[in-house]
């Protein structure tokens, strides 16, 4: 008996498109907002709290852009192997504004100001100098 599964992406044939497959995206109402550094990047994301503590399962998180001064918007949900993110801090309810209907987020000042040290050319070239 030979079984066959269907590739976990759409496919082209010669009679036009072929069935669709689709995953379910991790639900991450209810996270821990934080800022992490995100392959290499600096972001500001939504950890699923399902999420076990542990080195050997994914970690989903939503990310953020920053759009304008201290406002984010949602901008995709994803699931990272634990070495891919790596959480700097995590953001107090008390610092943060979150409208889940628009999934916009929006900052303290003083979290933007951390965020800007956290991404400024200086903190980015120190951190590199201190791995050689």
């Amino acid at each position: 008996m030979t079984l066959a599964y269907p590739p976990p992406y759409p496919y082209q044939t010669a009679l036009g498109a072929g069935p669709t497959v689709s995953y379910a995206r991790p639900a991450i109402d209810d996270g821990q907002f934080a800022l992490a550094r995100v392959n290499g990047s600096v972001k500001l994301v939504q950890v699923s709290l399902g999420t076990p503590a542990s080195a050997l399962t994914t970690v989903d998180v939503k990310i953020f852009r920053h759009e304008f001064i201290h406002i984010f918007r949602y901008l995709e949900c994803r699931t990272f192997h634990p070495a891919d993110v790596h959480i700097l801090e995590l953001i107090d309810d008390g610092h943060k504004t979150y409208e889940e209907e628009s999934e916009t987020v929006f900052l303290a000042k003083h979290v933007m100001e951390r965020i800007s040290k956290l991404t400024s050319p200086t903190t980015i070239i120190s951190r590199t100098r201190r791995r050689r």
